[in-house]
């Protein structure tokens, strides 16, 4: 999950998956692979269609530890249980809601 500012700022800015939307032309595969590049420096593989516009995608080892984060971002993992206790995005509050938190857990953070 990721934020922008920092910690003190947590109603104007909220936890919240990846996200965004593909250019013309573009799969949606292909746009969350770019947009995971973008945001936190890594080149992620073999993503999964979990339901509506989410997808997964498991992170190795070389990943989490090649991690960038730009100024002014916070990228964190979180338990279950630390999850219900953040200030999240409408966008991510809705998916939980639907799915439960077991596919929360599933989810590395991605949605298109």
């Amino acid at each position: 999950m990721h934020k922008q500012k920092g910690p003190m700022d947590d109603q104007e800015y909220p936890w919240s998956f990846i996200s965004g939307l593909p250019e013309k032309r573009e799969s949606l595969e292909k746009a969350l692979i770019k947009r995971v590049e973008k945001e936190m420096g890594i080149k992620i593989e073999n993503i999964e269609f979990v339901a509506d516009y989410y997808y997964h995608a498991r992170l190795t080892d070389d990943n989490v530890n090649n991690i960038v984060r730009s100024a002014n971002q916070l990228l964190d993992f979180f338990s279950l249980k630390d999850l219900k206790k953040l200030n999240l995005s409408l966008e991510t509050r809705e998916f939980i809601a639907k799915y439960g938190l077991r596919a929360a857990s599933q989810n590395t953070g991605f949605s298109y």
